[in-house]
């Protein structure tokens, strides 16, 4: 039997490649100061740049609305930020101004989409400008809030409001494909389907067509809204406990209203009785004699009042810089806190900072519940019958509340002098100040036939009643001179015989 061959080693002349590993972060000692790792100054802890979908997970949003929750039902300025964003964005609401193609049809599709907007919530219970409210509420306080398009029993048009926490991915099965944290993605990115969650537990998916989404995008690579005043949330819990701890120590130190100082040592016995006081004797007759107390102390003892510290001036300055830190990156300090130390050109700083926020906020209220919602009332009652069609029946713009001012005469006069040289219209005007421009002036009309007509019943000059201060007297003519130049030009009668002269007396 022939030997076995052994195995000879053989050896690669090709480098050996090192296996991939995950970079680790290095310090820096660049000249980039800003990326440099020192003992001067904590590392911030992080994870690398990449897409919000994967930095912002299911569990940290829900994590983030729940703490900024229990902040609004918990901090008063938490609250006073969400009452004045809702407050001056929506007020008393944001109104439609149809735009169709003749005045008869903006009045009727206006009047229609007014009483449906009496009770557009499908439990009845929600008026669109009330749902405008909480929806942008939601939004601030949650990141995002929902609105579907759905019917009621009767196969009316209504409107079901939804919070943040009623979207998500399904609790049971498998995630779908392209669905991120309840947000379903085409192939493209495109924004297609939202899955919702039953009170039972079970979760459908509704179209996007279907579905109004109220969001403050801040990533271009984000599927749900963060919460507005998220990266407060340690600060108003700090504040909070150290709040109540020092309410705390002012109790305790209010409770306490004398101490006793001893240098040490105790006499053996009582000392009041060492001085030949009883039960009866000389103190309790002293004190009845001088009135007040008397108290006996040992030697060494001495008694004072307390005088208590807290709070004091630099606690309470140091609650303010939490309250700057707070609301800063959403409203104006001043704003929402104490505006007392500010003067006139600050104060009109603030505000119109103030004024560019509510008005952002408007914008996506409109763009993203407002004109979905007209867009779908108006057009089932088209389709329905109820309303006659009209090319431009689509075509409609908002009037928003009237703009926080703190000036208002002076910004009045110079809007009054911008409408004389033609730098603004009177619609834009009218809507600086939250009315209608076209009602307005059917209101206007109708007071100004209607002051003629008195005019002209008590025979009295027109601007006496329409601007009396303003016109001298007997500078106007009467309305009755109107009645007569429209006989002007007429014949007169042929048998109109003239008027006979009287005697003229003998000089």
């Amino acid at each position: 039997m022939a030997p076995r061959k052994k195995t000879v080693p053989t050896v690669s002349l090709r480098p050996k490649q090192a296996k991939p590993t995950t970079p680790q972060p290095q310090a820096s000692y660049g000249d980039w100061q800003s990326i440099g790792v020192t003992r001067a100054r904590r590392a911030a802890y992080g994870a690398e740049p990449r897409d919000l979908r994967r930095d912002l997970t299911p569990y940290d949003r829900l994590t983030m609305v729940r703490k900024c929750r229990w902040a609004e039902r918990n901090s008063g300025l938490f609250k006073q930020i969400l009452a004045d964003i809702c407050l001056y964005t929506v007020g008393d609401g944001i109104k439609p101004q149809s735009h169709a193609s003749t005045p008869e049809m903006q009045e009727r599709y206006e009047a229609y989409f007014a009483e449906k907007a009496k009770r557009i919530d499908i439990t009845n219970r929600f008026s669109f400008y009330q749902a405008q409210s909480i929806l942008l509420r939601g939004m601030i306080r949650d990141g995002d809030s929902f609105a579907a398009k759905v019917r009621n029993g009767a196969g009316e048009p209504k409107i079901q409001l939804m919070e943040a926490h009623r979207v998500g991915d399904p609790l049971e099965g498998k995630v779908p494909e392209g669905m991120h944290d309840g947000i379903q993605f085409g192939p493209y990115g495109e924004y297609i389907a939202v899955n919702v969650y039953r009170s039972d537990g079970s979760s459908r998916q509704i179209l996007a067509q279907s579905m109004m989404m109220v969001v403050d995008q801040e990533y271009a690579s984000g599927a749900r809204g963060v919460p507005l005043l998220q990266h407060s949330i340690n600060s108003i819990q700090d504040e909070m406990e150290i709040l109540a701890l020092e309410k705390q120590a002012v109790k305790d130190n209010g409770d306490v209203t004398r101490i006793i100082k001893k240098t040490g040592g105790v006499l053996d016995g009582d000392m009041a009785g060492e001085l030949g006081a009883v039960v009866n004797g000389s103190y309790a007759n002293l004190a009845n004699t001088m009135g007040g107390k008397l108290i006996a102390l040992e030697p060494g003892e001495d008694m004072t009042s307390f005088q208590s510290n807290r709070p004091n001036a630099t606690f309470t300055g140091f609650l303010a810089a939490l309250e700057r830190d707070i609301s800063q990156g959403v409203l104006p300090y001043e704003f929402v806190g104490d505006s007392s130390k500010l003067g006139g050109a600050t104060v009109r700083l603030i505000t119109a900072k103030a004024g560019r926020v509510f008005g952002k906020y408007q914008t996506i209220i409109i763009e993203n519940f407002c004109v979905p919602t007209w867009g779908y009332i108006i057009g089932q009652a088209i389709a329905a019958g109820e309303l006659p069609d009209d090319p431009m029946w689509n075509q409609v713009s908002w009037t928003t509340p009237k703009s926080v001012t703190v000036d208002a005469g002076r910004e009045a006069a110079n809007d009054r002098a911008d409408v004389e040289m033609g730098l603004l219209s009177m619609s834009e005007l009218y809507a600086q100040r939250g009315l209608d421009f076209r009602s307005e002036m059917q209101k206007r009309a109708a007071d100004m036939a209607h002051i003629k007509e008195l005019a002209s019943e008590y025979g009295i000059p027109f601007e006496l009643l329409f601007r009396p201060t303003n016109t001298p007297v007997g500078t106007v003519q009467p309305a009755e001179m109107e009645i007569e130049s429209e006989s002007e030009g007429e014949d007169e009668p042929a048998d109109q015989e003239e008027p006979e002269e009287l005697d003229q007396p003998n000089s």
